[in-house]
């Protein structure tokens, strides 16, 4: 087992590798399926984002800013908990710890879509975040997607989609470009979203 610093007895004590890598060129693109000895209500979850984007709670109204699809959270366990759980698992695979820097909620209603941005503030390099998640808290019956586009090198205008499912982690590096496709269901597909800087001990 690897050592363990600053992480949960329950992460210490059920430790093993969850993290599945999606693609590895330069920049990791990791997705996995959360625990379900976690007790998450992904309902309640999404009514939280839903009673925000209700009232267009959105995190930046500047119609230029990738924010403005990207809509506050109230504090919740349940949030909190799915934090907890990236934290730990991460902290104990990679050996360095994910400090959370921005929560919020995505809501990609019937027909809607989201087009390609990145999580990088272009003015303010220091305090953007280092990796980004998602956990999809509702989706319909038709596969939705999250699709990835390199922009280095030989990989140059590369695209890589990974489907989004009830329950499921996906994390990449936040400079990395992506979108949500088109959601072709009658229910609106709800994710969850973090942001971290990652502090190396």
């Amino acid at each position: 087992m690897k050592p363990v610093r600053h992480v949960s007895q329950y992460a210490a004590r059920n430790y093993k590798r969850i993290f599945n890598d999606e693609l590895i060129i330069k920049r990791k693109i990791l997705s996995t399926t959360i625990s379900k000895t976690l007790p998450v209500n992904y309902d309640a979850i999404a009514l939280n984002i839903m009673s925000n984007y209700f009232y267009n709670n959105v995190q930046n109204s500047n119609e230029f800013s990738y924010l403005q699809d990207y809509y506050f959270v109230d504090d919740d366990k349940y949030i909190t908990w799915i934090h907890e759980y990236i934290r730990d698992h991460y902290q104990l695979e990679y050996d360095t710890t994910p400090q959370i820097n921005n929560t919020s909620g995505i809501i990609i209603k019937q027909g809607e879509q989201i087009n390609y941005h990145h999580h990088i503030d272009d003015y303010d390099l220091i305090n953007s975040p280092d990796i980004s998640a998602i956990v999809t808290c509702k989706t319909g019956d038709i596969p939705t997607y999250i699709q990835f586009e390199y922009d280095d090198g030989r990989q140059k205008m590369m695209k890589y989609k990974v489907p989004l499912e009830r329950g499921k982690l996906i994390l990449w590096s936040s400079d990395l470009r992506h979108c949500f496709l088109k959601n072709p269901n009658h229910e609106p597909t709800i994710n969850l979203s973090y942001q971290f800087k990652l502090i190396r001990r």
